[in-house]
């Protein structure tokens, strides 16, 4: 079983790209599964009203779909986002908050030991082609999406985990993961 996350900020392309993405390996006779973004079934306040409650909720939700829902019986099993998802979030709401920042020292090392259990990790970048649908999850703030690509990106490169940033088209990106995974 091969597990893939696809990360980045919202609204850029991730989820269009996952279903392409199971669509073309189903298609190519792979039994795939695919895990949703967690912060849709979140009851707690998000982005920039989020705090270390709903933060450990998002997470533990996250967890436990990255261990206890996944079996042996996939070919593929994709994630739509993950743990770097939530810090980038985290990291801009937390902001310089010296109080809570052991909350985040701790999420960093859970993040690193997730992205470690990932055969590919790929980051899907902003684009101003791909626009901010508004949909009561969604801020429409372009600024506050490329601080959380740019936390995103460090935090990435901080782990010193292999990724892959992805193209601009979803199109040619579909491509460019399957040359990597098949």
């Amino acid at each position: 079983m091969i597990k893939i996350l696809v990360t980045g900020v919202f609204s850029s392309g991730k989820t269009s790209l996952v279903s392409s993405l199971k669509s073309e390996l189903e298609n190519a006779g792979k039994k795939v599964a695919v895990f949703s973004e967690v912060a849709r079934d979140c009851p707690l306040d998000l982005n920039l009203e989020q705090n270390p409650v709903s933060t450990s909720w998002l997470v533990m939700r996250q967890v436990r779909n990255e261990i206890e829902l996944v079996d042996g019986n996939y070919d593929f099993v994709i994630f739509d986002r993950g743990i770097p998802d939530i810090i980038a979030h985290t990291k801009y709401t937390l902001k310089d908050n010296q109080e809570e920042q052991w909350f985040y020292d701790e999420l960093e090392k859970l993040g690193k030991a997730s992205l470690n259990n990932f055969h590919y990790v790929f980051l899907s970048k902003r684009s101003d082609k791909f626009i901010i649908e508004i949909d009561g999850m969604r801020l429409n703030d372009i600024n506050y999406q490329k601080n959380l690509e740019e936390i995103h990106r460090n935090y990435l490169d901080k782990q010193s985990v292999e990724f892959t940033t992805l193209v601009e088209k979803n199109s040619d990106r579909l491509g460019q993961i399957l040359s990597l995974i098949i």
